[in-house]
């Protein structure tokens, strides 16, 4: 009897008022929960790609160390700190840009409802926006070696405060490290 009388009430929301006195919550409206925490980490990951696509354009065109004047080219071009900025500051805007292509994608499948109508499947988009996030953080590992080769660049002269300028940048590293090792240890008590 129990059981006869919930499913009678699973259809009490589909009406035309769509929620009654004894709506029950269901699939769909658990799949809609997913689906906007989903949206809303997207579009977030999408606005730090944006940032780090911006900034390291920015890097590339005020570089350390500024111009020469009669040709218009790079003053510390020979140096292997200046070198290794702008391999990392590059790196980092494809990388960003990438990722943000990959988002761009990920919102068209969703609008033309693709998943929906089964033409790629949704564990498809996940792998998609796994690959988006990896390379929104490898992004962000570059901009900051890029940051950190450019000061070093600027302030060679100066060694004792390139030095701890670097010392102090490479401590984002040694953050994620922590910030990594953390979530893992927690995350071993759900796995198992």
């Amino acid at each position: 009897m129990q059981k006869e009388i919930l499913e009678s009430l699973k259809d009490v929301g589909n009406g035309p008022i769509r929620r009654g006195p004894f709506f029950l919550k269901g699939e769909d409206e658990e799949n809609k929960e997913e689906k906007d925490a989903m949206s809303k980490a997207r579009e977030s990951h999408l606005v730090v790609a944006a940032l780090i696509a911006t900034v390291t354009f920015a890097a590339a065109f005020t570089l350390p160390g500024g111009y020469k004047s009669d040709r218009g080219t790079a003053l510390l071009a020979k140096k292997t700190t200046f070198i290794v900025f702008i391999i990392s500051d590059v790196m980092s805007m494809v990388l960003s840009i990438s990722a943000i292509f990959i988002h761009v994608l990920i919102s068209l499948i969703h609008g033309l409802e693709w998943v929906k109508h089964k033409k790629i499947d949704e564990e498809a988009v996940m792998k998609l926006f796994g690959v988006a996030t990896w390379m929104t953080m490898i992004g962000m590992g570059t901009m900051i070696t890029a940051f950190i080769m450019g000061i070093y660049a600027v302030l060679e002269p100066f060694l004792m405060l390139a030095i701890s300028t670097c010392l102090l940048g490479l401590s984002f590293f040694f953050l994620v490290y922590l910030v990594l090792r953390f979530i893992l240890k927690h995350l071993k008590y759900y796995i198992y």
